[in-house]
């Protein structure tokens, strides 16, 4: 059952993750257009929403690895090249465990 306190906090690391990756690309050099940097937040933030609204039983380490690689496919498919696919792939999933973790054990939000 989806329940508010869950689905804000989930979605709003989210948010940040999706800004904290892009400012992390432009750190190395990535060059972003607008629509890439609504791309990545997006993403990120639909990795968030995701993890928030499942009803998967899960531990929570293989639950927000699995959503974020999942959610990262569709990025990862028009991936410049297969290097840039996995690391879209697995940052996604650090992201999504990284969501889960923080909801469930600091903001005490787990799945009901």
């Amino acid at each position: 059952m989806v329940y508010a306190k869950r689905l804000a906090g989930t979605t709003l690391l989210g948010v940040a993750a999706g800004v904290m990756c892009w400012q992390g690309g432009v750190s190395v050099g990535i060059v972003y257009t607008p629509a890439l940097i609504a791309g990545t937040i997006l993403n990120r933030s639909f990795i968030g929403f995701v993890i928030g609204i499942s009803a998967l039983r899960w531990p929570y380490f293989a639950h927000g690895a699995l959503i974020g690689v999942l959610g990262s496919l569709p990025m990862a498919v028009f991936a410049t090249d297969a290097r840039a696919a996995v690391m879209l792939t697995m940052y996604g999933a650090l992201w999504g465990v990284l969501i889960e973790l923080i909801t469930t054990k600091a903001l005490k939000a787990p799945m009901r």
